[in-house]
């Protein structure tokens, strides 16, 4: 070899293990615990059915902040409208695609989402649904987490023969007066709960329901049906609404008319979401049925968390619910009303109550 051939290929050598140095000092050796994926740690979904509900946002804050108790990664994905069930069935699948190990759904329309609930199924990944105790018609659900919805309204129905037995100074059974029901998204949710409350108005038969119309779970629609319906009847004494955020337009709209709440006309409503609480405490806002979403978002993670360990769980996990005015708004909001999980009965939409047992007493008005 000649002496200049030599001494290139002696520079060259030199280039190789110089820049072999300088990247050994900005990449570090993986070890093997590194490829081994945490055993406690799991990528879980929440998919409520939108995210303009105070309802859902505190699930998604409840399994948030318990996920992040336990180290998980929550993923948390929702459409944009409510009544976007080709959106919501999209989503899930694309969560599939990116590897989560559990999904919980919340969806209005059961029947939309069988086929995404096959696909987790065939891909081995745990289906919950929230918010709901009503079977799916097929698929292969792990468990059911919600409160019972038909006894959670009968309870408001029975709490609306008391407030009316007081504004007219009789018994609940031969209270009077005039209802109008505002109704969510057509599905099995507004099924149960508006079936439930009218079964809990049986208790005074002289109250008549004078109308009732969806106004879609929004607070904006609810403030435009109770405008409608006071012009059309403007005595109408309770304004029950399926969701609080349709009750609470129904109340700012009556007292544009100048009505005052709990005095000339009441509101009654399902969720027990934090904007209602502080009308409650405010004294602009008669009840709510109190069913604690943040727990119900914990409640999801801690089910989760049992079946990922290989634990078995009841299909049906029913959580509390719970009359909500200001008798006992702060002890709602200090937790102090929430009681733990029990084993539940499906809840059929079948316009029955689920289950056995009585109705749980109300606070008296």
């Amino acid at each position: 070899m000649q002496p200049k051939s030599r001494y290139l290929l002696i520079g060259v050598m030199l280039i190789v293990a110089a820049m072999a140095w300088i990247a050994s000092q900005f990449i570090q050796p993986v070890s093997n615990a590194t490829l081994v994926a945490d055993p406690n740690t799991h990528y879980v979904a929440i998919v409520p059915p939108g995210m303009t509900s105070p309802f859902h946002v505190s699930i998604a804050e409840g399994a948030r902040t318990e996920g992040a108790r336990l180290g998980w990664r929550v993923e948390v994905q929702a459409t944009i409208s409510e009544s976007d069930f080709a959106g919501q069935v999209t989503l899930i699948q694309q969560l599939l695609e990116m590897g989560i190990e559990a999904v919980s759904i919340n969806s209005l329309q059961a029947e939309a989402i069988v086929p995404v609930v096959r696909a987790a199924n065939e891909a081995n990944v745990f289906v919950f649904i929230h918010n709901s105790l009503t079977p799916l018609p097929d698929g292969n659900v792990t468990a059911y987490i919600g409160y019972d919805q038909w006894r959670g309204a009968a309870k408001l129905g029975e709490y609306t023969c008391r407030l009316l037995a007081e504004k007219y100074n009789t018994t609940p059974e031969q209270a009077v007066g005039k209802v109008y029901i505002l109704l969510g998204i057509e599905g099995f949710h507004v099924h149960r709960r508006t079936q439930g409350y009218i079964a809990g108005l049986s208790m005074c038969p002289g109250v008549q329901v004078v109308g009732e119309q969806s106004a879609e779970w929004d607070r904006e629609m609810g403030a435009n049906v109770a405008t409608a319906a006071l012009q059309q009847t403007p005595d109408i004494d309770v304004f029950y609404s399926n969701s609080d955020e349709m009750g609470i337009g129904a109340a700012l709209a009556a007292e544009q008319l100048g009505l005052v709440i709990n005095r000339d006309f009441f509101v009654l409503s399902i969720d027990g979401n934090g904007p209602t609480l502080d009308l409650i405490r405010d004294g602009r806002y008669t009840a709510t049925l109190g069913v604690d979403p943040m727990r119900i978002g914990q409640t999801v993670i801690n089910t989760m968390q049992s079946v990922l360990q290989g634990e078995a769980v009841s299909q049906c996990i029913l959580t509390p619910s719970i009359v909500v005015d200001a008798s006992n708004v702060d002890a709602y909001i200090a937790g102090e009303t929430w009681t733990p999980p029990v084993a539940g009965a499906p809840e059929l939409d079948n316009g029955l109550p689920s289950g056995t047992g009585e109705i749980p007493s109300t606070p008296t008005p």
